[in-house]
């Protein structure tokens, strides 16, 4: 990636004149969306156009390899044909580095929100406000020194609130900047229970608790799932190459 920050200027000049960003943000391929779900607001398009960058500077890249290996094989028509393939594949390999980035945040936030419900739900029975609990829940975040991306959220909402931002519009903002139908459920309850508060709040919030654990449950279980799932090959060529072992000195033996 340092090299592709390297060739950032002359690409970003590249994908302007082109209007790639624009481009990308169409349905087609809908970066905008994806770089608002990943990195939150994206009012002036400039996480789009970063990304435009870096699909010029690979493009770029896989172009001047090509002329590259070209030039040292003589032509050589399979290498030419594969360094195409690649070429080609380059802008549909990146989006799903960008899709797969998504799909890890989304995990993370769903994994992280059962955590803090817990500890939102005992500020509240014990008598802090929402707004209050909220800030000190940030606030126990920032002194640990963890980076969950729900974490980071939190602290930026716990920001807003200082700067006395509405708290309803602080929160509409957060669940728009996750962008994660789990929060959006989040912000919604708080919403419209807030105000009446009392006994009736901290039901709801229990219930909603009680709702995350289980999908992060079902979450662990398919991540374990997958995890077993990715080592049936490894240790199929592990049984091989044992297999292999055993029967050597028996195969040599006969000859």
């Amino acid at each position: 990636m340092d090299i592709l920050r390297f060739m950032s200027p002359l690409s970003a000049s590249i994908a302007a004149r082109m209007k790639l960003a624009e481009r990308l943000s169409s349905s087609r391929w809908n970066i905008y969306q994806k770089m608002i779900a990943l990195h939150g607001d994206d009012a002036d398009m400039r996480h789009t156009k970063r990304f435009a960058a870096d699909l010029v500077s690979a493009v770029l890249l896989c172009a001047l390899l090509l002329v590259g290996c070209a030039a040292a094989t003589g032509g050589d028509v399979y290498l030419i044909g594969a360094l195409l393939a690649a070429l080609a594949l380059c802008p549909f390999v990146m989006v799903q580095r960008l899709d797969k980035q998504i799909a890890d945040k989304k995990r993370k936030l769903i994994m992280e929100l059962p955590e803090f419900l817990n500890k939102l739900t005992l500020l509240v029975n014990a008598g802090e406000t929402v707004q209050g609990a909220i800030v000190r829940c940030a606030e126990a975040y920032g002194a640990s020194g963890s980076s969950g991306p729900l974490q980071a959220e939190l602290m930026m909402l716990a920001n807003r609130l200082g700067n006395n931002e509405s708290f309803p519009i602080a929160m509409e903002k957060l669940s728009r900047r996750c962008s994660v139908a789990e929060v959006s459920v989040f912000t919604t309850t708080v919403l419209m229970n807030y105000r009446r508060g009392g006994e009736q709040f901290v039901m709801s919030l229990r219930a909603l608790n009680r709702d995350m654990w289980e999908k992060r449950k079902a979450m662990t279980r398919i991540l374990g799932e997958e995890a077993s799932a990715k080592l049936i090959f490894p240790m199929l060529l592990i049984l091989l190459a044992v297999m292999a072992i055993v029967a050597a000195p028996a195969v040599m033996l006969m000859d």
